[in-house]
């Protein structure tokens, strides 16, 4: 029987998917505006301005219609990860199988990236195109509780549509980085994607899991692992440096006192508020 509690749950999941995917496609249009203006601006200028603001317009539904589309791949490319198979990773399908039968879920792609540090991520213009990336790390290290509790995290996101709005966002923000530099950047797509969205999805998975303290567990685990000495995230390229803060642990290669006092988004922050 559904509860009422149970489908008021289900009523904020999907107005956070809905609000996530307004925002995504806003955010779309934001390239395809400036390009729109600086074309149509110097249409106009030339004495054409009828076809300067049909260029703004085509110019602007074009280009967003191409960073929505391409987005999701764009940013999975750029991290290197090899889809996974059942026959290589038996556990890790097994629980993403089960997750998404409890949550309603179509079972996303899985893939795999190499690196000793536990950590997780999805992407995907909708539950239908997600891909779900697990480090080895997180998949030889942790216990079954703990990454279970991993894998409905992302199940949250991928079906609260966050992982449209966090492609989106590395990627519209991707020009600043030249100009800013990836860290200050990856703190603006932080800001894009919304503060203190990994600790709303650690609450939720909590709910759906058949052991609510595996998450908590997970968090304390990454929060111990000592700082790689390749830093974070284990990809090169700009693209792949703005992803900081789409990872379930966005500390990961940061040394303690990188940690942010009231950050929720900080792993360390968010174990010790699980364990409440």
């Amino acid at each position: 029987m559904v509860t009422r509690v149970d489908r008021t749950a289900e009523l904020a999941e999907e107005a956070a998917a809905a609000a996530n995917r307004r925002k995504a496609l806003l955010l779309c249009l934001v390239p395809g505006a400036v390009v729109g203006v600086v074309v149509g601006l110097v249409l106009v200028l030339v004495g054409l301005p009828l076809i300067g603001v049909a260029a703004l317009v085509v110019l602007t539904a074009g280009v967003a219609a191409l960073v929505w589309s391409t987005a999701p791949t764009r940013v999975l490319a750029s991290l290197g990860a090899k889809p996974s198979t059942e026959e290589a990773h038996p556990r890790l399908h097994n629980l993403v199988d089960g997750l998404c039968a409890t949550m309603g879920l179509e079972r996303p792609a899985v893939a795999v990236l190499r690196s000793d540090v536990p950590n997780a991520l999805a992407l995907g213009r909708d539950p239908r195109t997600a891909t779900l990336v697990v480090t080895t790390g997180l998949v030889d290290t942790l216990g079954l509780v703990e990454l279970e509790g991993v894998l409905a995290h992302e199940l949250v996101h991928i079906k609260r549509n966050d992982t449209v709005l966090s492609s989106v966002a590395v990627v519209v923000a991707l020009p600043l980085s030249l100009v800013r530099g990836t860290a200050a950047v990856a703190e603006t797509v932080h800001g894009l994607v919304g503060r203190g969205r990994e600790y709303s999805a650690d609450r939720r998975a909590a709910l759906v899991v058949r052991y609510p303290t595996g998450i908590g567990s997970a968090l304390e685990a990454m929060a111990a692992t000592p700082p790689s000495g390749a830093g974070w995230p284990p990809a090169a390229g700009r693209t792949a440096a703005l992803t900081r803060w789409l990872w379930v642990d966005p500390m990961a290669g940061a040394a303690p006192d990188e940690s942010v006092e009231g950050n929720l988004d900080d792993t360390r922050v968010r174990a010790a508020a699980l364990a409440l």
